[in-house]
């Protein structure tokens, strides 16, 4: 008994500490971002990098904000605050969390300072956890995101070029489904050819669409390779809610 009750001891100090070294960690990211922004404030959105991350960071100034309405003041802030990141980065960010709000009396102006993620580096950790492939809808504060998710065996294309057409082809097809509701059919033609040397395989991938419209604006986010010689891609599109 008195065994058990030092083991449940054991266990319970392991997560304090654990739960304090979170806590401890995000403490040390927010005063490191307070203190460089403090020491050279700066307005807008921008990359601070450290010896081990980077962080996203941005800062938002408001003036004749509306006493005793926090909500409606934060949101203008994260509205804006979200501008600014796609405007810096060319691409949105998600996950806004707000670190510090500075208010300097002298002007009556308030700068709201936040941490946010960027679209593409959200997209990997969550493929990265579990990947998929296919169209998936990601909800943000004020705005939501169309994301397609196309991963191509590197082996099957001659070019890089030719690859990437057809990533961007099959976004495209994508998004259609999505957005449109049109019928989408692929189908794969593996043609052999023998010569006097060896025998060549060739694919050729031939995609025919049937659709209600065309859905423009799918951006290219970011791609990058696995390690069993496959390309996944990464498009988007903003959807406003």
């Amino acid at each position: 008994m008195k065994k058990l009750i030092q083991t449940l001891l054991l266990l319970l100090c392991s997560n304090i500490v654990t739960a304090q070294a979170f806590n401890d960690d995000k403490t040390s990211i927010i005063n490191y971002v307070k203190r460089l922004y403090n020491s050279s404030s700066f307005e807008g959105a921008k990359i601070i990098e450290s010896e081990d991350a980077k962080y996203y960071v941005v800062a938002i100034t408001l003036s004749n904000l509306t006493l005793g309405s926090i909500e409606k003041n934060n949101k203008i802030a994260i509205t804006k605050a979200q501008e600014a990141a796609q405007l810096t980065f060319a691409e949105p960010c998600v996950k806004f969390e707000m670190l510090s709000t500075i208010e300097n009396t002298s002007n009556q102006k308030t700068t709201f300072l936040f941490l946010c993620e960027s679209l593409s580096e959200f997209v990997k950790t969550t493929y990265k956890k579990k990947p998929f492939d296919g169209s998936k809808i990601i909800s943000a504060q004020n705005n939501k995101y169309f994301i397609a998710v196309i991963t191509l065996d590197n082996s099957k294309y001659a070019a890089v070029s030719s690859r990437d057409k057809v990533a961007q082809m099959k976004a495209k097809q994508q998004a259609n489904t999505m957005f449109n509701g049109s019928t989408i059919s692929s189908e794969s033609i593996i043609r052999t050819d023998e010569n006097d040397k060896a025998t060549e395989v060739t694919s050729t991938e031939i995609i025919r669409e049937q659709s209600m419209g065309f859905v423009d604006g799918i951006e290219f986010l970011t791609s990058f390779e696995s390690l069993d010689n496959k390309t996944t891609y990464i498009y988007y599109k903003t959807i406003t809610k």
